[in-house]
């Protein structure tokens, strides 16, 4: 084995791991967005939210604007 193919597999190694981890990191970004929908589908209020799900209410407010960007297509 040549030293190149060693640092290809190394690289696409190194590939998977970040595309796995970003992954991840979608999946627990979207639980809490689905979390949060609910939350204030029940009338809670960010505050409420922010500290059921032990998040700051700055990211309480992301994910309520990032909605509706979306819905709105902006």
């Amino acid at each position: 084995m040549s030293i190149f193919e060693y640092d290809q597999e190394k690289h696409m190694q190194q590939e998977r791991e970040e595309a796995w981890e970003e992954g991840r990191t979608q999946g627990e970004r979207d639980m809490l967005c689905k979390l949060v929908e609910k939350k204030l589908n029940k009338g809670k209020t960010i505050a409420q939210i922010a500290e059921e799900l032990e998040e700051s209410e700055a990211v309480i407010k992301e994910i309520l604007r990032d909605k509706r960007d979306q819905e709105t297509g902006i």
